[in-house]
């Protein structure tokens, strides 16, 4: 895949998380995706993350990812942004994250992604923001 190819991939990566089309989600995941995050440490699969995004939007009014800064190499991409969230409470937080994509065949086959986790426990104790 070329720059640009990668590049469009990314961004229809994010927009469809964005937008919770999670049928352009499974369409861009390699049927063996593995998504590993550094919160939880551990592995998903194609199947595992599609159940995580359905039972998210329970909890999130709104995810929005900001600020792409997007590099590409041979086999994949870099991306760098912020996550910006609302929960169904009003609650707002912002994580600063970068996720390095493995693709082949214009699908992506491997994540992991890298969050800020000390986020987690200070948007915790702080007051919702309004």
């Amino acid at each position: 895949m070329n720059d640009g190819q990668l590049r469009d991939l990314c961004n229809r990566f994010f927009d469809a998380v964005e937008s919770h089309d999670l049928e352009t989600l499974a369409a861009i995941y390699s049927d063996d995706l593995q998504f590993w995050a550094n919160v939880t440490g551990t592995a998903k699969t194609k199947e595992e993350n599609l159940q995580i995004l359905r039972d998210g939007k329970a909890v999130h009014r709104r995810r929005t990812y900001d600020d792409r800064q997007i590099r590409t190499f041979e086999t994949g991409f870099l991306a760098q942004y912020s996550c910006n969230i609302v929960q169904l409470d009003g609650r707002k937080r912002s994580l600063s994250s970068c996720l390095i994509a493995q693709c082949k065949d214009g699908q992506i086959t491997r994540i992991d992604e890298y969050l800020d986790s000390s986020r987690f426990s200070d948007a915790s104790r702080r007051p919702a923001a309004k």
